[in-house]
């Protein structure tokens, strides 16, 4: 049986009292604020086992943990607001007026509930004993915390310019950023608001920051790290303000931007919601499985009929995320010429390069190499040097050539079936669950726990070796891999330190410690143990010192330092 409606709602209650408890009590002593989150988590838990059996009580405590992170992501903005407030008293600065339209955040609400639209029906109508319903809940959770904070930012967004000190500030107590107009790589002026490019369940790999309130003309910025869209009343004005700053690139033209509802944008339109259903929420698997639950088909022909139509979405893996990414096939034929290369020494001929707009220096392999597969770079990546770019492609062309897509979600559902299995004989073999529910509690949370170490364990296998078999692929071999990675870290490290000097999430002044530089134990642990990709310092020294190339030699390596690593100092 699904939990109590009104049980659900008191559990995200007190997640959001226990967050609020600690910021009021933390302002004047951040220590007490903790001690006060601590305890009041804890008497939250008692209470609740108190209260209810140890299923639905673990359940609660789920509902409980969601609202508090939830809680987080809507008040974590409110100490870099209370500073950028005193710093616009301190400065002369002109506010800069803003395009506002309801039909503007109706359209983001709308988007959303279409998105969910069969996610909700089933948690309304669907069986009760479903395990569904507790992923949509949390899904819709995190869904309308992000939706809520989107609307407080549209309701109380404001923009300052400071002429003295050419820094721009975008204001609001949930989100905000402060950047210098000299950073501004490109300055662009769209003609409208491109709703499948700024919704953020309609987009995949791209670094679009909105805070657009209307429709109307929009100015884009490049910064790095990030793309700021906002709509202004005098664009033009403004943009050969921003443009001032001496851009890296310039382009003059306005860009026309049709309606999303536009007959010659159905295909995308199509394709990205097609996109949002399956991979950013669950709302088409809950569809299928709510339309054969109402026509009384079989549990098991019901579980065969959704792995078909897993395997189907699996299948069409490359076509879906070229759609969300807005990816088009490169036209740069020297480009073309060097991944043609690689692609045939990998024997892949068939795989073909795409392109997508977005400030983060990465590349994604899709397809799972059954006749077809595409690797999509970065604007931003298409920018480094062209030895670099091939060590990218190299690395990429290896996930095609090993089908690491489709492995990844094979292993993926092989450990959620084992949890499945697990579930199913604890309800068939323990009846009275109340009597073992210490070795219950920590059985549960043991498999909750080695869940993201078990996806990077084999996430990590397979990276790793992508980097030793696409060294193969290249003229400079095992070093041409290594300087790649070094080249595409320093850029990643700039960009990510400049973003988080303009959202004001650091206060340090000086640069953080390089990536190529060996983290202290705690991040160790935790890149090594919880994250898709080794620590780029392992990956560049492996490269550097591996004679061997791929083989028992460097996978024996991996596994013996990932555990000397996270445990060492």
């Amino acid at each position: 049986m699904f939990p109590s409606l009104s049980w659900i709602l008191l559990s995200i209650f007190m997640g959001c009292m226990i967050q609020s408890a600690g910021i009021i009590s933390g302002k004047r002593n951040k220590k007490f604020g903790y001690i006060v989150e601590i305890t009041s988590g804890i008497l939250a838990i008692g209470y609740v086992f108190y209260e209810h059996s140890f299923i639905n009580g673990f359940i609660y405590i789920a509902f409980i943990s969601s609202s508090y992170f939830s809680m987080v992501t809507l008040t974590s903005g409110h100490v870099r607001y209370e500073k950028i407030q005193e710093e616009l008293q301190v400065h002369s600065v002109e506010e800069i007026e803003l395009h506002r339209e309801i039909k503007r955040i109706f359209l983001d609400i709308s988007m959303t509930l279409i998105i969910f639209i069969f996610a909700i029906l089933f948690l309304i109508f669907g069986p009760e004993a479903s395990p569904l319903k507790y992923i949509i809940s949390f899904g819709l959770l995190t869904a309308i915390t992000e939706l809520l904070k989107r609307i407080l930012v549209y309701k109380n967004v404001r923009i300052y310019y400071c002429k003295d000190t050419e820094m721009v500030y975008i204001v609001s107590k949930y989100d905000l950023r402060k950047f210098s107009i000299h950073d501004c790589k490109l300055v662009q002026i769209e003609s409208a608001v491109d709703m499948l490019k700024l919704h953020p369940l309609l987009t995949l790999f791209m670094s679009n920051t909105d805070f657009t309130t209307s429709s109307q003309s929009v100015l884009k910025l490049s910064l790095p790290g990030e793309t700021v869209y906002m709509t202004l009343k005098d664009v033009d004005k403004w943009k050969r303000v921003f443009g001032a700053g001496g851009l890296k690139d310039s382009v003059d033209e306005q860009i026309m931007v049709l309606p999303f509802y536009h007959k010659r944008n159905m295909k995308r339109l199509l394709g990205k919601f097609y996109f949002a259903a399956t991979v950013k929420g669950v709302s088409a698997y809950t569809g299928l499985l709510l339309l054969l639950y109402f026509l009384n088909i079989p549990n098991w022909l019901m579980v065969t009929i959704a792995i078909i139509y897993w395997g189907f979405n699996l299948y069409i893996s490359d076509l879906v995320l070229k759609v969300a990414m807005d990816a088009k096939e490169t036209t740069n034929q020297e480009l073309i010429n060097i991944a043609q290369h690689i692609f045939e020494k990998a024997g892949i001929p068939q795989t073909r390069i795409y392109e997508t707009e977005s400030s983060e220096y990465n590349g994604l392999a899709t397809g799972m190499n059954i006749g077809k597969g595409m690797i999509t770079l970065t604007t931003a990546t298409l920018k480094l040097p062209i030895e670099v770019i091939e060590g990218i492609l190299a690395h990429e062309a290896i996930h095609i050539k090993k089908r690491d897509i489709m492995w990844g979600q094979i292993w993926r559902a092989v450990y959620i079936i084992l949890i499945l299995f697990v579930i199913l004989f604890i309800q068939e073999n323990i009846h009275d669950i109340d009597a073992y529910r210490i070795p219950l509690f920590l059985l549960i949370w043991s498999i909750m726990f080695i869940f993201p170490i078990y996806q990077s364990f084999v996430s990590q296998w397979m990276e790793v070796r992508a980097d030793h078999l696409g060294a193969s692929l290249l003229k400079g071999g095992r070093n041409q891999m290594a300087d790649s990675f070094r080249i595409l870290t320093k850029a990643q490290d700039e960009e990510i330190h400049k973003s988080l000097t303009y959202s004001m999430s650091e206060d340090k002044t000086k640069k953080d410690k390089s990536s190529l530089e060996r983290a202290t134990w705690i991040w160790r642990m935790i890149e090594f143990q919880f994250m898709p990709h080794p620590p780029m310092y392992w990956r560049v020294s492996s490269l550097a010192t591996n004679q061997n190339g791929w083989g028992k030699g460097i996978l024996k390596r991996w596994a013996t330092e990932r555990l000397k690593e996270s445990i060492s100092k």
